[in-house]
């Protein structure tokens, strides 16, 4: 089943390891062509340009469109109408705040992706999202014991959780 083609809302959590190999690959299961883009700063405009106009055709109107981005350095791989669920409290930030999310890796439909490892400039794209909720996890207690001493110290946790949901994600 491809991530992409599913319509209803995903949570979306971190991914810690190569997350454009793991979405390509598939990508690549279910078209036979996908020819991948690598930018890196030294191209002229122009080619960049040329790669979003192609981009822009296979997108499908921004319905195939997905988007790696960074939060604190954590990329997170979005579409359009998926939550992401962030396990930390977000400082300044209320329930329906719009972010607009501006550190993306790769941009990327069905047939063509757009990496720039530094990050993609932000006016080709636009990227919002909306502050759901804050909420907190469940209870839990945490033991801690110090080697060659019989006291034990349990300590109850309940971290925050930010919760935001992607509702813009095009190309301009």
């Amino acid at each position: 089943m491809s991530l992409l083609f599913n319509r209803t809302a995903r949570i979306i959590r971190p991914i810690c390891y190569s997350p454009v190999v793991r979405f390509q690959s598939t990508i690549a299961a279910s078209s036979k062509v996908t020819p991948n883009i690598s930018l890196t700063n030294s191209l002229p405009k122009q080619d960049i340009y040329k790669s979003i106009s192609a981009l822009k055709l296979s997108s499908n109107g921004s319905k195939d469109l997905y988007a790696i981005t960074r939060l604190y350095n954590m990329p997170y791989l979005v579409t359009k109408g998926d939550k992401i669920y962030l396990p930390y409290k977000l400082k300044n930030v209320k329930v329906g705040d719009v972010l607009n999310l501006n550190d993306v890796t790769t941009l990327g439909s069905t047939t063509h992706t757009l990496n720039v490892s530094s990050g993609i400039d932000t006016s080709i794209y636009e990227l919002q999202a909306s502050v759901v909720e804050i909420t907190r996890e469940p209870l839990y207690q945490v033991v801690k014991k110090k080697p060659r001493c019989r006291r034990v110290k349990t300590t109850n946790v309940e971290p925050f959780q930010t919760v935001l949901r992607v509702n813009e994600l095009r190309l301009k």
